[in-house]
């Protein structure tokens, strides 16, 4: 299924603007445009060509090309469904800020300031998105060692004056943020206007991560906020560059911790687009049963510490009583219960044991009663609904103008979901329904979590059905010069232990080219944006995050409601700060 912009589109573009250059491929098709002629672009695209949604924005550095970096724009258009991406030279090391057009575009030009130290001209407040105010540096630059730049003096608390230190020791370390630091970058977010500015995390349970949120109050009404993540990066994306296609499996396990599986998944998806792999059909079915299972098991711990977060406390006992059924059911498949990396490039890292589809069997025939259990404590309460109800109402405009995905943007309404607009795996071969709201409510999006939970269990039901029919079957395409071979291969054949150990060191030297593939994590639609030069490393590896765009409408619904609405409008977008950090 192609999913880029029609070449008839294409045309109407490059007569509308005939200085453009188009980039045709199977997984990503690009228009390059200069930066003076790049909103009358969008503009058109968004107007005309009704490619209104925003999903992503970000930068390469090219250190040898002039101008230094380059922005990406990748838009989609909800009725033809398919996307385009619009490049830009970043001349002067500034491009004009699209959030005129749309909203969603604020965070993630505050994040290409962070990271590239791109300018964007006619952005309101451009802040630093993950690290603190007065940081010199911007990591993502190719010349920003992985390691960061050793340039503060921290000498050793534990070294007596008469020792000598270790022959590899130095008291400089990388700059970390002083308290001065983080008044500034406090200072810089929100000006206080009314009677005070409180500060909500990043300690606080009910931000659900280290999340920190300022709140410009009027007694007991928040006026202004902004919200300052940071706390939980890592630098994935840096990390990514310089490691090998497989060796970078385990870190998305660590991005979305709660849907390990759903976030691997996508990955290999996108790497075996640029690789050219195709795993082996039963590879397929197990990938879609665990990922339904993984989203059956993130939507309980939601469920569980949403409703605790409002009082309900039985909810929360209940929800980890099933929940711990599906964490021993992924680690008698996996071997590991929260960070398993079992899918492999070309497969999965395992067959299924003996055992394990009767067990799932048994968990899809018992958990339908709990599910009508927790609908029959929650969804009719008097108190749930006073809380729910008419809280945090997204709009289809505010979807598409903020990139929201997942839940969030189908309880406005729109039926965004990857499973169903770019089927991988084995999804066009299930039969399933997407869930619609009809409010863009808090309780809109419980009740969609609640009904997704039941459509999740019909997929690994049929996923287990056709399973039974696939025992003997191979789980790994190891004849693909790509793929790892297994261990039993490597300990019986030398050829196979030549190839483990040239992809292990030398990786897999992809061929050249990009690709953007996605995925439907219970958090929205997690990306990866793949640009490979030839070489066994992604030159480029971009995250688009579903949790980070989802989190960015917090800001503007929280307006005029109270501190103890904060608490139940976060709840119910539920974000996951290892994925939106990254």
């Amino acid at each position: 299924m192609h999913l880029w912009i029609e070449d008839k589109e294409l045309q109407l573009l490059q007569e509308e603007f005939p200085e453009i250059k188009v980039s045709r491929g199977e997984h990503f098709t690009s228009i390059e445009v200069k930066k003076e002629e790049l909103i009358n672009l969008l503009s058109f695209l968004k107007k005309t060509l009704n490619f209104k949604m925003f999903i992503d924005f970000f930068c390469i550095d090219y250190p040898l090309h002039s101008p230094r970096f380059q922005g990406v724009y990748i838009l989609f258009d909800p009725e033809s469904r398919k996307r385009v991406a619009v490049k830009c030279w970043a001349e002067d090391d500034s491009l004009p800020s699209v959030v005129s057009l749309w909203k969603g575009a604020k965070w993630a030009e505050r994040e290409a300031w962070d990271m590239f130290g791109v300018r964007f001209e006619g952005h309101e407040n451009l802040v630093r998105m993950f690290l603190w105010e007065g940081y010199r540096y911007h990591p993502l630059r190719k010349d920003f060692p992985l390691k960061g730049i050793e340039d503060t003096y921290l000498p050793s608390l534990n070294l007596r004056p008469d020792e000598k230190p270790a022959h590899n020791y130095s008291p400089y370390h990388t700059q970390i943020p002083t308290m001065e630091d983080l008044e500034r970058t406090q200072k810089a977010r929100i000006q206080k206007k009314n009677q005070i500015v409180l500060n909500w995390g990043p300690l606080h349970p009910g931000t659900h991560g280290t999340i920190w949120f300022l709140f410009d109050m009027e007694g007991e009404f928040v006026k202004e906020c902004d919200i300052i993540l940071g706390q939980l990066h890592r630098g994935v994306e840096k990390i990514a560059e310089n490691l090998t296609y497989t060796q970078f499996i385990p870190y998305t396990d660590r991005m979305d911790y709660i849907s390990a599986l759903c976030s691997q998944v996508a990955y290999v998806n996108a790497v075996e687009k640029l690789l050219g792999v195709k795993p082996p059909e039963k590879a397929r079915w197990i990938r879609t049963m665990m990922c339904e299972l993984q989203r059956i098991n993130s939507h309980l711990l939601w469920l569980g510490t949403f409703a605790l977060d409002l009082g309900a406390l039985t909810i929360f006992l209940y929800t980890f009583r099933e929940r711990e059924k599906i964490m021993d059911i992924i680690e008698g498949i996996s071997g590991i219960r929260l960070n398993s990396s079992y899918i492999r490039i070309g497969g999965v890292a395992k067959d299924l044991p003996e055992g394990a589809l009767d067990v799932i069997s048994h968990f899809v025939s018992e958990f339908p009663e709990k599910l009508d259990e927790y609908e029959t404590i929650l969804t009719r309460n008097r108190v749930w609904l006073r809380r729910n109800v008419n809280l945090g109402v997204i709009t289809e405009e505010d979807v598409y103008s903020y990139g929201l995905t997942g839940v969030v943007a189908r309880s406005a309404g729109v039926p965004y979901d990857i499973r169903m607009i770019q089927p991988t795996d084995a999804y066009e071969k299930v039969d399933f329904e997407v869930p619609l709201g009809t409010v863009g409510d808090c309780y809109d999006r419980y009740l969609l979590r609640m009904e997704e939970m039941r459509q999740s269990l019909s997929i690994v039901k049929q996923c287990v059905d056709q399973l039974r029919k696939m025992e003997n079957e191979e789980y790994m395409a190891t004849d693909n010069p790509y793929v790892l071979p297994t261990l039993d291969e490597v300990f019986n054949s030398i050829e196979s232990m030549v190839k483990d150990f040239n992809l292990r060191i030398y990786g897999e030297q992809a061929p050249e080219g990009e690709v953007y593939i996605s995925g439907e994590n219970p958090r929205g639609e997690l990306g990866f944006y793949i640009n490979s030069k030839g070489e066994g490393r992604p030159y480029r590896l971009r995250i688009r995050s579903g949790a980070f765009y989802n989190l960015q409408i917090f800001t503007q619904l929280i307006k005029g409601k109270t501190v103890a609405d904060a608490v139940v409008l976060l709840g119910s977008l539920d974000p996951v700060v290892g994925e939106t950090d990254r």
